[in-house]
């Protein structure tokens, strides 16, 4: 997870920034789809105000926004709305899966009785590799389409070919070819 801090109309304070970075990184316990934060610490007269915007998978941006007399509750208050808007999407998420797994059942099924599958069948797809990623960034993507289980991708760090697949035990299985 990317974390960026900004502060507008004040000193820049390592200490509180630390502490912010080290209450956003702990969102990761609620929801580990998170790709990245911005924080965004200001002060206007005495209101010290906090604004987080979270960008998560599925390109979902959840926001929340606190404004108090001390920055370090704001910072409190403003995670707190964030954790709740996280808690509810997982939810979201996880009632919206049954569905999609049944969807792609009787799609399957309905291939299948269309073809029978024979020997001589071969079905051609194209398949358009986007920039490389590293293998956290593969698993996010992964984790973000539910209708498949495994996903073709150019790795950054070792620069070939590798599968990502996702088995039914909910384990991530890496196929690393060998020439």
């Amino acid at each position: 997870m990317k974390i960026r801090v900004s502060e507008r109309h004040m000193a820049e304070s390592e200490a509180l920034n630390q502490y912010a970075v080290s209450k956003v990184e702990a969102l990761s316990r609620y929801f580990d789809g998170i790709v990245s934060v911005d924080i965004v610490m200001s002060v206007e007269k005495a209101r010290q105000i906090v604004e987080i915007v979270a960008h998560l998978i599925k390109r979902k941006i959840v926001k929340a926004r606190a404004e108090t007399d001390d920055m370090y509750a704001s910072i409190d208050e403003a995670v707190d709305k964030l954790k709740q808007q996280l808690k509810k999407y997982k939810d979201q998420l996880r009632e919206k899966r049954p569905a999609r797994q049944a969807a792609a059942a009787a799609r399957q099924q309905a291939l299948e009785d269309v073809q029978p599958p024979s020997e001589d069948n071969i079905i051609r797809t194209k398949v358009y590799l986007r920039k490389p990623m590293t293998l956290e960034e593969a698993r996010l993507q992964l984790e973000s389409r539910d209708d498949r289980d495994f996903l073709l991708f150019v790795d950054a760090e070792k620069g070939g070919l590798h599968i990502l697949h996702r088995r039914e035990d909910g384990q991530y299985e890496l196929l690393e070819p060998v020439y």
